[in-house]
């Protein structure tokens, strides 16, 4: 009788390790999906951050590009002629005749 008391020990060990590899097997599924699930919400982070860098890199590029014409044209402005170059350019305004010119004293 001690004999089949064994036995039946060992058959019930037996069915307990399959419920723990059940078990393992249920932790697994589980912590794939948190990583799985994890990984997307990661994956969405980094494309919104790398949108958001690419967008204010281009932004620092286009003002740089502006900060680099308002330079030329502060070099251009401070050149002798360039005054007159620019009233008949932009204002369209010409030197006038001598004629036209009243000299008060």
């Amino acid at each position: 009788m001690k004999k089949n008391r064994q036995m039946a020990i060992k058959g019930f060990k037996k069915q307990r390790s399959g419920g723990f590899s059940l078990w393992l097997a249920f932790v697994i599924i589980v912590v794939f999906a948190s990583f799985t699930f994890l990984s997307f919400f990661i994956k969405e982070a980094y494309y919104d951050t790398k949108g958001k860098f690419l967008e204010r890199l281009s932004e620092e590029k286009r003002v740089a590009e502006i900060n680099k014409t308002l330079k030329i044209e502060l070099l251009a402005i401070t050149q002798k002629g360039y005054v007159e170059f620019a009233a008949g350019e932009r204002l369209g305004l010409k030197k006038p005749k001598e004629e036209e010119v009243f000299v008060l004293r």
